[in-house]
């Protein structure tokens, strides 16, 4: 499956230009008997130097959601936050946390 792409932004700091990329990272896990869709999410950072010079971090957690609608959610949360790759971990733990705390205050 394709990764979709779900926002580029692109950032101007004195001689360095940071391009962050958010996407929803789409898998199908199958068992016996069920064809299951769940999707992860990857931030890629590159950074390029005025003098020629790119460094690319990226990161990604896969299956974190079994619904499309929860992983565009979450996506709008780090898009509006610009969290890098390395908060991206914190943040998963952190929106799961919170979610497992609103289903048990509705419940």
């Amino acid at each position: 499956m394709d990764n979709e792409i779900l926002y580029k932004s692109l950032k101007k700091e004195s001689e360095v230009y940071i391009c962050l990329d958010y996407y929803i990272i789409p898998e199908s896990i199958s068992a016996d008997y069920c064809d299951l869709k769940c999707y992860g999410i990857k931030i890629e950072k590159t950074t390029v130097y005025a003098g020629g010079g790119k460094i690319v971090e990226s990161k990604q957690i896969n299956n974190i959601f079994y619904r499309y609608k929860d992983a565009t959610e979450f996506s709008d949360v780090i898009i509006k936050k610009r969290i890098e790759p390395q908060g991206l971990r914190d943040i998963v733990e952190n929106y799961i946390i919170e979610s497992i705390d609103r289903a048990r205050q509705s419940a």
